[in-house]
């Protein structure tokens, strides 16, 4: 699948989710051959994942992920982690609907409140995080405040 370069998703994850879903990747690996090797988020920005939806068409996105809730926290935020958004699922009832070895295990005692499940591939740790003061949201013309803390999903301008 194609990769857009009109836009690209800022997300925030805590980072015990993050450091869940490598193990979780590593598990599917070893055991899928001919499934999708992908994780699901749960987010309750529910619009931005469809305007998400509307703008790629069939193309895959690139999305930052800002590790939420870790212990060590850089005075400016920065995207630390990356992967590739293949789309979204509406939960049903706060759960995600699809098969539960896709979500890493760290989320099992979440309560059952989300609104969709994001879907990504390739997730990974960058090896050079990116300020997120030299991100845009996407249609806007100057960078997000150096300190800003993503609290929820949002559509930038591809970096």
């Amino acid at each position: 699948m194609a990769k857009t370069t009109s836009f690209a998703i800022l997300a925030p994850v805590p980072e015990i989710h993050l450091l869940s879903a490598l193990e979780t990747i590593d598990k599917l690996e070893n055991e899928l051959s001919d499934e999708i090797i992908k994780i699901a988020f749960g987010s309750m920005a529910f619009e931005v994942f469809r305007k998400a939806d509307e703008l790629r068409g069939d193309k895959e996105v690139e999305v930052l992920i800002y590790a939420s809730q870790s212990l060590d926290q850089p005075l400016n935020s920065e995207a630390s982690w990356q992967g590739l958004y293949i789309g979204h699922a509406n939960s049903r009832n706060g759960r995600y609907p699809g098969k539960s070895k896709f979500r890493p295990p760290s989320t099992a005692t979440d309560k059952p409140t989300w609104a969709v499940f994001w879907e990504v591939q390739e997730l990974k740790r960058l090896k050079s995080p990116i300020a997120i003061a030299s991100l845009k949201a996407l249609g806007k013309k100057s960078n997000f405040a150096s300190r800003l803390i993503p609290e929820e999903p949002l559509l930038i301008e591809y970096y």
